[in-house]
């Protein structure tokens, strides 16, 4: 039997892999890492190592460094001392939604028969940023950002019933399931 390739995918060890999944499944552990850079507002975030059921996996290439604060204009209004541009934590967390829709809607669409020919996933919020600066309270998080709104454009000869599978892989995002869904979070302070 001929190997089936889609999209840069063996669609034959995919469905091995489901298969596998279903009888054993799997943990990653997964984990980044950001450090005070002795400036208000930035940070660096590490992210490299991770465990695949257990076993730590740590490779040089693997090991990414992002600068994160704000947008130059922000920083100027309220008070930094040398502004810049950088990655602002929530276009982050809305840049890893989109990614992670793309990959959730390419790696299962082909399963189903759902020929891509491209993909785009944008994510909107509107963000009233009153937490950050402790001017609302921490309950108040869901009226400041009140909605995220995604939008996928699929090309492609696609009939209804594709799209309507498409709109249905989106639920099954990792990523947009941490922000469509509560999620227990645990936070702890130590000295360090």
């Amino acid at each position: 039997m001929a190997t089936q390739i889609m999209n840069g995918m063996d669609l034959d060890k995919l469905e091995d892999f489901r298969t596998e999944l279903q009888a054993n499944p799997i943990t990653l552990g997964l984990g980044a890492q950001s450090i005070w850079e002795g400036h208000s507002g930035r940070s660096t975030v590490h992210i490299g190592p991770y465990d695949l059921n257990g076993k730590h996996i740590d490779r040089k290439t693997r090991h990414y460094t992002i600068p994160y604060g704000a947008w130059r204009e922000v920083e100027e209004a309220i008070g930094f001392v040398g502004p810049t541009d950088r990655a602002e934590p929530v276009e982050m967390a809305l840049g890893a939604v989109a990614a992670c829709l793309c990959n959730s809607i390419a790696l299962n669409a082909q399963r189903h028969g759902i020929k891509l020919e491209g993909l785009e996933v944008n994510v909107h919020a509107d963000v009233d940023p009153s937490v950050l600066f402790e001017v609302k309270g921490p309950e108040s998080h869901t009226s400041c950002m009140p909605k995220i709104s995604t939008e996928v454009k699929v090309k492609g000869d696609l009939t209804d019933e594709q799209l309507e599978k498409i709109q249905e892989l989106v639920h099954y995002s990792p990523v947009h399931g941490m922000v469509e869904y509560a999620n227990s979070v645990e936070a702890k302070v130590t000295r360090a």
